[in-house]
């Protein structure tokens, strides 16, 4: 059901937004690892692996996440 819902987003942005969201409040952190590589995840989402590590790249850059390599942090003040 959680792929479904991450898979009837447009963008690659908001189903990689979707995807880490979920998974952040699966584990109860803003903090967590997920369980695929970049290509791993990228197909997971039915994506490019490259116009997602762009897209992931963006989110960095505007301050709204941080990761590296299957380690993420959400930064977005709202999310709790």
């Amino acid at each position: 059901n959680n792929k479904i819902e991450h898979m009837s987003k447009r963008t690659i942005r908001e189903k990689a937004l979707s995807y880490l969201l979920a998974q952040a409040q699966q584990q109860e952190r803003k903090d967590f690892k997920i369980p695929f590589n970049r290509q791993e995840l990228a197909d997971y989402l039915c994506v490019d692996r490259s116009a997602l590590s762009n897209e992931l790249g963006k989110l960095r850059d505007e301050g709204i996440i941080e990761f590296n390599r299957n380690e993420f942090k959400i930064l977005m003040e709202e999310f709790n």
